[in-house]
Parts: structure tokens; sequence; C-alpha cells
């Protein structure tokens, strides 16, 4: 319960961490697969799929254990995350076959991804809607993982589908969160900003923080999200978006503690203890708060050190730095305190507050960042992602086949048909999904639809190998 010394606990309130997000089971699900725990890796996956998700393959922000939503907000990496622990353990031996879910769960999921990402209605501090990098690394991570299952179970429709749609917008998140005009306080151009409304990251939109945070243009708005591009196999470290993307961090939300430094979640965070007046006590709606350091941040900064020829932060002294802000019982917290003076609350600098102590997420990012020191490289980059992005780079244009698609609906029934350079294409409605090979650069194929407006997908590969092949997608509502 972070700040409990401000919430009575002798009565249930709803209000807390006692609840399950399937984002940070799936950090939890990092350790426990990073050490060989199967068992426990597959029992929360079985979790998300039998308790959280839906038949529409939507999963809420949270849920009480017995699956019984709490807050039902949509957050795009709670929804794809799952589909990149189902490959991991697939590739560690745990299939459909040995597990309580199967092939239609990971489907359910990644087609809700399909439907309405890649924008999110909460990112992943659940508080803004937009076009978010470390959402939308989730989210190709999930389609691609997901598409890699689906080749191997023999769904190549789903598969050409969803990995044309995470090629596309591998190929597009810079475009839709890297701004190229940057502000007066920010001019190491193009970087990645935290979030923007509607995919335009250089339109200058105001947006006014949660918990009482300031208005700021997006493009002021400085967090350290795009290292899961980074994380997850999809970006490479020393891109020149990547290089000024951390220079603003390091000048913007970054504090040196100890071994190594510490981060804010954002600049204007209003989730942390007092800013003013009482200064340390606890975060409440009804005072002005001041978010501190977090320190999974400093974990997940030296996961993405150690892809770096010449770290500026050594990732040994990351993780010491971890150990550092845990408390006496080697508990990390949320949070640590930020500030050199002492407080009627005892906070000292770079201890924990009173945030929820232990927070699962940390601890987990410990865990995961010790097995990447010890293995030179971070142990949970998806091997499929990085190979498909980072190493082959299949969602760059000049890889995409040409597709042109045309529609026409016959009776209850719509013929999906058109020209391509590709060889291969795929047709995906509500009701059906199917493929179909190009013959001399034309296509046909009638499939089902539902009664009233319809998402059709179609996308095109350039060769017949699903894996190693690019492709052109195009999303249609009828």
């Amino acid at each position: 319960m972070p700040w409990g010394v401000a919430v009575d606990a002798s009565e249930p309130k709803g209000y807390g961490y006692n609840f399950v997000w399937s984002r940070d089971l799936y950090q939890v699900f990092t350790a426990f697969e990073t050490v060989g725990s199967l068992d426990i890796a597959t029992s929360q996956l079985e979790y998300i799929y039998e308790y959280q998700q839906d038949e529409t393959g939507f999963i809420p922000q949270n849920t009480y254990v017995n699956g019984v939503t709490r807050w039902g907000g949509e957050q795009m990496d709670n929804i794809s995350f799952p589909q990149v622990m189902a490959y991991h353990l697939a590739e560690a031996g745990v299939g459909f076959d040995e597990a309580d879910y199967d092939y239609e769960d990971v489907r359910r999921s990644a087609d809700y991804v399909a439907r309405h990402g890649p924008g999110t209605a909460q990112e992943r501090w659940e508080e803004e809607a937009g076009y978010s990098p470390s959402s939308i690394a989730a989210e190709i991570a999930g389609l691609a993982c997901a598409g890699k299952l689906a080749i191997e179970a023999g769904h190549e429709a789903d598969a050409l589908v969803w990995l044309g749609l995470a090629d596309h917008w591998a190929n597009n998140v810079e475009a839709w969160t890297a701004t190229e005009t940057g502000t007066e306080r920010h001019t190491e151009t193009p970087y990645y900003v935290r979030v923007t409304r509607g995919g335009d990251p250089d339109a200058g939109h105001s947006r006014t923080l949660a918990n009482g945070g300031p208005t700021l243009d997006e493009r002021d708005v400085i967090d350290a999200g795009f290292l899961e591009l980074v994380r997850l196999g999809i970006e490479p470290p020393d891109s020149a978006v990547m290089r000024n993307s951390v220079h603003e961090v390091d000048h913007t939300i970054r504090v040196e503690a100890g071994s190594a430094a510490g981060f804010y979640r954002y600049n204007g965070d209003g989730y942390g203890e007092r800013r003013t007046g009482d200064q340390g006590a606890p975060w409440s709606t009804a005072h002005e708060g001041k978010g501190r350091l977090w320190p999974l941040l400093t974990g997940e900064r030296g996961e993405y050190e150690l892809r770096l020829s010449e770290p500026d932060l050594e990732p040994m002294d990351c993780l010491r730095a971890m150990a550092e802000f845990a408390n006496s019982g080697r508990m990390l917290p949320e949070q640590v305190w930020d500030r050199q003076h002492s407080t009627d609350y005892g906070w000292s600098f770079a201890d924990g507050t009173g945030s929820a102590t232990p927070l699962a997420w940390a601890m987990a990012q410990y865990v995961r960042l010790a097995h990447s020191v010890s293995a030179g490289k971070p142990v949970e980059t998806p091997a499929f992602v990085r190979e498909r992005y980072r190493e082959a780079r299949l969602h760059e244009p000049h890889r995409s086949p040409a597709l042109r698609v045309d529609t026409q609906f016959r009776g209850n029934r719509l013929v999906v048909s058109g020209e391509t350079t590709g060889t291969r294409v795929a047709v995906k409605t509500p009701v059906e999904a199917a493929i179909v090979n190009a013959e001399d650069g034309s296509f046909e194929r009638t499939v089902d639809v539902e009664p009233g407006e319809n998402l059709v997908t179609v996308a095109a590969t350039s060769g017949d190998d699903l894996e190693t092949h690019g492709t052109t997608v195009r999303r249609l509502r009828l």
C-alpha cells in the first residue's frame, strides 16, 4: 500500500496496489522465466488468459485476484505483453499442448491490438492517451511474437496480418512520436517524447499532466519509455534519435544517486510525496505532489547500456545502484527520496519513501538486470523480434511490396481484390482470415463479414517465407 500512513487499512477501500496488472505480471514473469522457473512463469500467463482476458481479447487495466475488473482502462502494453510471454514460453519448450491456454487466447488479444492500435487510451504510467513509444514497442513485439506463434501453428493469414501491422508500426513509430522541431528547452532533435496526440509529434499540443501536474507542450514532456524499443529488439541503441533522446532524458529527469543515476518518470510528475508546505508528507489528491526517483528506471537504463559498445553508465553500476535503493530487508521501493535535506518523515537521499515497497516490477527488474549483466546483453529481448527488426530490418520501406486494394460487397459477403508486387496476400475480417497467392500481380478473395461496419485488414508479403520477407498492410473500415 503506497503511503499507507495516510490510508486506514482497517477497512476495504479499493485503494492501493493489491490488484493484478498484466503489465506488472509480465515484468514478474521475466524474472521467473529468466531463472528457469517455467512452472511459475506458465501459471502467470495462464492466469491472464483465464481470469483477465475477455472474449474480444481485451485485458483491463487491472483486476481483483479473482479476475473481476477493478479499473477498466485500455492499456495496449497490458494487452500485448502476454503474447510476448507466450512466445518466450514456447521458445523454452512450453507450447500450447503443455499449458492451460491455447492459440485462440493469443489470437484474441493480438486481434484486439490489430483493431485498436497503435494508439492507446493509457500509456504505461496509466495517465495519458495517444501514441506512446513504450506502448507501441510492446504492441510491435506482441504482434510479432503472435505472428511467430501463428506461423508455427499453421495460421498463415493471421501471421501475415499481424506481422504486416508490426512492420508498419515499427517503420512509423519515430514519425509518430519523435519530434523534429523540439522546443527552446529541448534542441537535440529528433528525440522521442512521452506521448503525442494523434501521432503528430511536432504539433505542439498542450497537455495537462495528471496528479496536479503542469500544462506543457507535448514536446517538453520527456520520459525514457522509448528505451523499450531497444530492449524489445526493434530499434538499434545508437541511432541518432536514440542518442538524442537519451541526451534529453539526462538533461531533464536524471539525478546522480550513489553508484549510478536515478530517474524520474517524466518532468512534471505529480505522483509522489508532497512538493511544498509539509514537504515529504504522503501523496494525496488534495495536495500538490512531486514524483520522486524510480529505481526500476535505473534498471531499464542498465539494460539499454548493455547494448552500447561504450556505455555512459556501466550496467553493473546500475545494478549496484538498485541494490543501494533497497531497504534493510532488500526490498526495492517504487520511489526513493530525491533531496539531500532531511524531512519530518525520515526520508534520506536515495532511500525509499512512503511509496509501495516492495514494488514487484522493481524487484523483477533487478533480477532481470542481474542476469543481463551476467549474459552481457538484455536477456528478455525476443529473438524473433530482434532478428526481424534490428538485424534484418524487414520493416524498412524498400522491403515492402506494392499493394493496391479494391473492395466490393456481393450480398452478405465481401470481395477483396487488387494488385501487388508481392507473392501472397492475407485478408482478415472480424469473422474470417484467408490467404491467397498473387497471380501475375493480381489477387482476389471473397470473405465473410459481420453486419454493420467491419475493419478489414489486407497484408502482402514479398516472399513465401513469412519469417524472412517484408510486408505491406492496409486497414479499411467498410
